[in-house]
């Protein structure tokens, strides 16, 4: 449709305020503006100020009533007053208790910018300029055209009636279709209320670990404290990482999600009615996006924020980290048992000591050189490239921290790359005592600081990355030690730059690959961040988690709220970081640590990118590797399960980067509709044909698992059973003592798999194409390139489409590819596995010919083939019965 022009018409209302709509029935984005007049209301801060002022009467217990209340004409507000206290008593204070009470008029902006989405902000905006947003996202692919009718109160869109009391301005919101979805009003300059009925399950807002040991991602009845930091949580230290975008679903569907667009501190306080939501600077700004459920309002929010990268193929794999290796010899030591056993590694990951470790509050600690510890580790380049040729890549930790007596110190602060201290406009000390912090004695880079993000790239990173290196490791970046005099780029507060100084940082990286044109992707392991940064091929762990099953137990319930907030790979240091946080009698030590370990682990290596067993060893008398801690047989079977499912899962990675879905959506993602279904953090899908459970208890082999309605199939077995919508109790999770955690398929689902049964197992493009296929129809796109280039996002890969029906003979798998790249496999056989087979199957063809290399037991099928063109559609089919 042609866009129009946008006009304004004044519009007079009840009270004098001022209520500009458009005239116009379609358009791109509207603007309406709102204000309101003067308003009394007397919070319970005012009336305990009053308490000595007005001795004749006890205020705080006669005031109580009043307390809270807004009146809208100060008749109003001395008639209310005088039902609580003696007229005369009114009238001999009148004049201070109008003072105390008087709100100022407020303002009210709302943009129009689409059907389904308004963005609301409590702040004076011109009427034809569109409201700002901060840099974290971008509303362009939100705008459309919008079928827009005013009304005498506010305005209709074809799915939306907003309506606007003129004094106090609240904005009630109705769906349509659903009814009501909530009513927004001011509450102070900073805050704002959401007044929504019904039962509400709320999800998003990052991660903030609280109630140990108990399986809940609903933030209801909770208070959220936004924020960046790390906070102390069962032994160990955890993140508050803000990322504040709400959804409020219920089983009416009156669903939407909320995102506060805002770089400040925020807290959001759901622990009764009206919900409250507030900010520690500026005013509310906020986008309200109304959906049919979790998959089109994420949808609508990654819009907003961006889809992530695709990770290397190699961080779907196994990474072997701790803090720290201190030298190569350790490093190769835990290599050889690993190989001896047959362990699959992917890549290592090193810490501090890797540039020399750190000396605290020393003025020369290593902190800040980004530079090889050539004694301990000598010919870096030379290792790296010795791993890589045995498969195994290398990410290193950086800081954001450099020690004042150290020549990088020096020379960034000569560029004025340093926070800055504002009286003297030089690099600021951390400590505002000067004594420094365990890491050493220095300032901190300013990430917000393009020119300098730059400068460091090229001059820090860019020869680590021509080494080899694979992955950056950010760490301390929320950030947790700082001076909050000082000021950043542009002469910013602290305030300003807190809860962006991770992304800044990560966007730094990513932005030095795209200037150097690096060929490889990106990657990143964040502890701290904010909405977007997955677009520069960010991921998140929870930090120096404690080692407890309580601490795992709330990483289930994190990992739901982050995926909502568009982390799609969210891990965590298996087994704990702190392991003194496993309190149990010496006795019963290594048993719990083992059994903690193997519950870890094989979570891990079901729902986490990558698998990333890490824990504080500078005594060198712990373990972290699954061959050393743990127990072996369970480890193995843990692992062989995820290099099984790799290709399934990089498959996923690439639907989440060209459509949004997510990798490891909760369970009330494709089951919204089902109230059973809601609030299950023990329960995961893996993209929506695969769900698995995990448990996070001292002693536990069995689980209570719900099914949804409909056929599932059990991944290992192909077992069918039929729910209708049931919960299957004490499932077992150890058979033989080995730990097999729960694995079901849906129906019709189609699940591309590694053929390779013996151990090490390895994450490259397997040349079989297998899969597993459980019912029918069904269909699946297995994605596949390189693995390691950008050269995905010009189209470089592999498309198979992999899809099943049913025909009159029997069954049909199609198999059809499109697409290439580099040293893609021109020819590969087919290895299917079909379960749920009803019926016997008296021949299989294979495009139009009858092959002998298949088997049938009971409802299996097994298919292999001989090598076949990769760009010939084949078609494989069952005839059963006569």
């Amino acid at each position: 449709m042609k866009k129009m022009p946008i006009q304004h018409l004044m519009l007079g209302i009840a009270v004098p305020s001022l209520l500009m709509v458009s005239c116009l029935t379609y358009a791109e984005v509207e603007h309406f503006r709102y204000q309101s007049e003067i308003s009394y209301r007397l919070d319970a801060v005012d009336v305990f100020r009053m308490r000595k002022a007005i001795p004749e009467v006890n205020v705080r217990k006669t005031l109580k009533p009043l307390i809270g209340k807004t009146f809208y004409s100060q008749q109003a507000f001395l008639t209310a007053l005088k039902q609580e206290l003696d007229d005369e008593i009114v009238n001999q204070y009148q004049t201070m208790l109008l003072e105390k009470s008087q709100q100022q008029g407020q303002d009210l902006a709302i943009d129009v910018l689409s059907d389904d989405i308004i963005h609301i902000a409590y702040e004076a905006q011109p009427k034809d300029t569109t409201l700002p947003t901060t840099e974290l996202i971008n509303t362009a692919k939100l705008n459309g055209a919008v079928k827009l009718k005013k009304t005498s109160d506010g305005f209709t869109t074809k799915n939306l009636q907003v309506t606007v009391n003129p004094q106090s301005l609240c904005v009630s919101v109705v769906s349509f279709k659903h009814g009501v979805l909530t009513e927004i009003c001011p509450d102070k300059e900073r805050s704002f209320t959401l007044l929504s009925q019904g039962d509400y399950q709320l999800n998003g807002l990052g991660q903030e670990f609280y109630a140990p040991g108990k399986l809940n991602s609903n933030w209801l009845g909770f208070k959220r404290q936004g924020g960046n930091k790390m906070e102390g949580y069962q032994g160990g230290a955890t993140g508050n990482t803000q990322f504040p975008i709400l959804y409020a679903t219920n089983p009416q569907k009156q669903n939407y999600a909320l995102y506060l667009d805002t770089v400040y501190a925020a807290s959001w306080d759901f622990m009764t009615t009206p919900w409250k939501v507030s900010v520690s600077q500026g005013k509310p700004s906020f986008l309200l996006m109304a959906g049919e459920g979790l998959p089109e309002l994420r949808q609508q929010y990654m819009k907003l924020v961006g889809n992530p990268l695709v990770p290397p193929r190699k961080m779907f794999g196994m990474w072997l980290s701790e803090y720290g290796f201190d030298n190569w010899q350790e490093l190769d030591d835990k290599l050889k048992t690993l190989k001896q056993q047959a362990f699959p590694i992917d890549g290592v990951v090193m810490d501090l000591q890797w540039f020399g470790n750190v000396e605290g509050y020393s003025s020369t600690s290593q902190m800040g050189t980004l530079t090889w510890d050539a004694k301990n580790f000598p010919e870096p380049e030379k290792k790296i490239q010795s791993l890589k040729a045995k498969g195994i890549g290398m990410m290193l930790i950086e800081e954001s921290y450099v020690s004042d007596g150290l020549d990088e110190h020096q020379t960034l602060d000569g560029k004025g790359y340093l926070v800055k201290d504002p009286t003297t406009g030089k690099a600021i000390d951390t400590d505002p005592n000067g004594a420094g912090h365990w890491w050493g004695k220095g300032g901190m880079i300013d990430w917000t600081n393009v020119a300098g993000g730059d400068y460091w790239h090229d001059w820090k990173r860019d020869p680590l990355i021509e080494m080899g290196v694979m992955g950056h490791w950010t760490d301390l970046g929320e950030p947790e030690i700082y001076n909050a005099r000082g000021v950043f780029f542009g002469d910013k507060p602290h305030n300003d730059a807190h809860n962006i100084f991770n992304y800044k940082w990560l966007e730094s990286i990513y932005r030095g690959y795209q200037r150097n044109k690096t060929a490889m992707r990106p990657f990143m392991m964040s502890r701290s961040g904010a909405p977007g940064i997955q677009r520069f091929g960010a991921t998140m762990w929870s930090a120096d988690i404690g080692t407890n099953l309580e601490s795992l137990s709330t990483q289930f319930s994190m990992q739901p709220n982050m995926v909502l907030s568009g982390i799609d790979y969210y891990s965590s240091d298996i087994g704990g970081f702190h392991r003194g946080a496993l309190r149990v009698p010496s006795s019963e030590r290594e048993a719990a640590l083992n059994e903690t370990y193997t519950q870890w682990f094989a979570y891990s290596s079901l729902f986490e990118v990558p698998i990333r067993p890490h824990t504080e060893n500078l005594c060198n008398c712990k373990e972290t590797a699954p061959d050393r801690v743990g127990d072996l047989a369970s480890n193995k079977a843990s692992i062989k399960l995820r290099y099984q499912l790799i290709p399934y899962l990089y498959s996923l990675a690439h639907r989440a980067n060209n459509s949004a879905e997510p990798v490891f959506p909760s369970m009330d993602y494709y089951f919204g509709s089902d109230p059973k279904a809601l609030n299950l953090p023990g329960q995961k899908m893996m993209g929506k044909d695969l769900m698995g459970a995990a448990i996070a208890k001292m002693g536990q082999k069995a689980v209570d698992l719900y099914l949804p309605a409909g056929k599932w199939y059990d991944y290992r077995t192909g077992e069918m059973t039929v729910s209708k919508g049931e919960w299957r109790k004490q499932q077992p999770v150890y058979y033989n003592g080995v730990i097999r955690l729960p694995l079901f398929a849906r129906d019709g689902a189609i699940i591309p798999v590694n053929p390779q049964q013996k151990m090490p197992l390895t994450s490259d493009v397997p040349l079989t194409l297998a899969a597993k296929i459980y019912g029918t129809p069904g269909t699946f796109i297995l994605y596949e390139d390189d693995g390691a280039s950008n050269a995905y996002l010009k189209g470089e890969l592999r498309q198979t489409s992999l899809t099943t029906r049913v025909t009159e003979e029997g069954l049909l798998l199609t198999v059809e590819a499109k697409g290439d790249y580099r040293d893609a496999p021109t020819a590969r056989p087919l290895s299917i596995e079909w379960y749920g087979i009803e019926g016997k199957v008296n021949a299989i063809k294979l495009n139009g010919k009858l092959i002998s290399g298949w088997t049938q037991q009971a409802g299996v099928v097994s298919v292999s083939t001989t090598a076949l063109p990769v760009k010939k559609k084949a078609e494989l089919k069952l005839v059963i019965g006569s």
